[in-house]
């Protein structure tokens, strides 16, 4: 199944789900969009943009792929909006992993993919709704995603924080541990412990993940 089609069942359950609940609660709902994933081969009717030949193949692939996914999600807000959800819904857009890996270095290189793809590994966090306006210029890790969204939800009393730290903190530092535990962004001035604190904290998250950890007959 498409991300298009996906993603308007999904709006039209949630809509099911929040008009049966009687009341005013709170809900979150994850949805994982599938198309925008390698080897990024969608079907020809997905297809709305198109490259001239010389375009490597592997990136008019993912371009093609991403902004079918980007059409899915506009719609899907659409549909939010037609639903009368829209303006009471925060939407996060992020990603599990960057995209293109190992070719990423091999496509900045290509007079197609240069000044185009960037040569660093990031994946995006885009918050639609957000009660707070800001665009973040530092580096953050996915494991400062949940404690930043516990900020930005108003949900200072809930009992589990996370490993990470809120983007909206000032002492935040601006760099993370990535899957490797080396560390991206400028680490001048930061001291080794809390260089130390963020591998740690990758590899406890990891562990915390993989031991299912807050399985509920824990």
């Amino acid at each position: 199944m498409g991300d298009y089609p996906f993603l308007q069942q999904c709006a039209e359950k949630i809509a099911e789900e929040i008009a049966g609940s009687g009341d005013s609660s709170r809900c979150f709902f994850q949805l994982v969009t599938y198309s925008g994933h390698g080897p990024f081969i969608i079907p020809d009717e997905y297809k709305r943009i198109s490259f001239s030949p010389g375009m490597p193949e592997v990136l008019n692939n993912y371009l093609t792929a991403a902004n079918y996914t980007d059409y899915a999600i506009g719609k899907f807000i659409e549909r939010l909006q037609e639903e009368g959800l829209f303006d009471e819904t925060m939407i996060v857009v992020t990603g599990d992993h960057e995209g293109l890996a190992y070719l990423r270095q091999s496509l900045c290189e290509t007079k197609e993919g240069g000044g185009l793809v960037s040569p660093f590994e990031y994946t995006p966090f885009i918050v639609i709704n957000s009660p707070v306006g800001m665009r973040y210029e530092k580096v953050m890790g996915q494991v400062d995603i949940y404690s930043t969204l516990l900020d930005l939800t108003g949900l200072d009393d809930y009992g589990w924080k996370g490993m990470g730290q809120s983007i909206l903190d000032p002492s935040h530092l601006g760099v993370a541990a990535i899957w490797n535990l080396t560390i991206a962004g400028d680490t001048t001035g930061i001291c080794p412990e809390a260089i130390e604190r963020m591998k740690q904290s990758w590899r406890i998250s990891d562990l915390m993940i993989r031991g299912d950890y807050f399985r509920s007959d824990f």
